[in-house]
């Protein structure tokens, strides 16, 4: 985090658009942050968002020679081909990293890269934020769509955690992973926190539905076996 800075400048425009008697705000968050990568690998993401969310223009400055990235596929459970950066054609694949969406880049050597756009537009302007909800299942490459710098489990998934859930970290300093788990109401290895541009590994076993949606299906259950008592009568 010593060698993260990064800063938002808010614009928050209030346009009187007739909707009822009510004015609607629209907000535009913009910044940057100067993101460090260590010789190795980082798993990552872009903070921002730009009208083109490639390889080639999240790192318009460029990458070390012969550096390589490439992004998790959910549903066969393995890396995508490597895109490898060349300094005069960049990169071979010019993969889209998306909000939320993490990435793992392998150097050669230590270097930043800035990275600048729009915050991701759904925000409310508070946290929590209202980010969509993870359905997918299984073993995801993941970030805060939002660029917190003490993003939680809830942050980037949309929920709380289930019991046998984990998250696996990558230490880029030393190379090391790391996997905490909740079980019985608990992480074993403390409660995961992603900073800004980071990403990790989330094992997730399955949406939980809101609570309103379960009183909404108890009340349906039961109204479906008071109709048939009613039936059999």
């Amino acid at each position: 985090m010593n060698n993260l800075k990064y800063l938002w400048l808010a614009f928050l425009i209030a346009t009187r658009i007739s909707v009822g008697a009510q004015p609607i705000f629209s907000s535009n968050v913009v910044g940057y942050a100067n993101i460090y990568f260590y010789a190795g690998n980082n798993l990552f993401s872009s903070p921002f968002g730009e009208e083109d969310n490639s390889l080639n223009t999240l790192f318009q400055v460029g990458a070390p020679q012969g550096a390589t990235f490439t992004e998790w596929d959910s549903l066969t459970q393995n890396y995508l081909p490597l895109s490898i950066y060349d300094a005069n054609s960049g990169w071979s694949i010019n993969y889209i990293l998306d909000y939320g969406q993490g990435g793992l880049l392998n150097t050669p050597i230590n270097f930043t890269n800035t990275f600048a756009g729009t915050v991701w537009p759904g925000w409310n302007l508070q946290r929590p934020a209202n980010t969509p909800l993870v359905t997918n299942t299984g073993s995801l490459l993941l970030s805060s769509y939002i660029p917190w710098s003490d993003a939680t489990f809830f942050d980037v998934v949309g929920r709380d955690p289930q019991n046998g859930e984990s998250v696996t970290m990558l230490d880029a300093p030393s190379q090391t992973y790391t996997t905490t788990t909740f079980q019985d109401d608990l992480w074993d290895n403390g409660a995961p926190s992603l900073g800004v541009g980071q990403a990790a590994f989330f094992n997730l076993l399955g949406p939980v539905p809101e609570p309103e949606i379960l009183s909404l299906f108890g009340t349906g259950v039961i109204s479906v076996l008071a109709f048939r008592r009613m039936k059999k009568r």
